[in-house]
């Protein structure tokens, strides 16, 4: 992970690699990753849920190798407002164990 870590991303604090497996998710969807998975994510950033997503593969396509290789991290593009300002973020998401 310390390769990684030149770009400009919000990376997680390795303690969040450690939290108990909480919920079971079935699919692994880009939608599944940017919606439920964020909150997760960011519930476990600011200490409120303390708990990781087991991932299972719900269809015959897709799979999750790639997040075995990557220890179940990926990153997410977050483009908006924050109070009339222009924000863009990269956050890697550590919410899947």
């Amino acid at each position: 992970m310390e390769q990684l870590r030149s770009g400009k991303a919000e990376w997680p604090d390795q303690s969040l690699l450690n939290l108990p497996e909480k919920v079971l998710q079935f699919g692994t969807g880009v939608l599944l990753r940017g919606l439920p998975d964020y909150f997760i994510d960011k519930a476990n950033k600011q200490g409120i849920f303390n708990g990781r997503i087991v991932v299972v593969k719900s269809t015959d396509r897709g799979g999750t190798d790639a997040f075995d290789v990557q220890n179940g991290l990926y990153s997410l593009l977050e483009r908006g407002y924050e109070a009339g300002v222009k924000t863009e973020k990269v956050i890697v998401n550590a919410a899947i164990s």
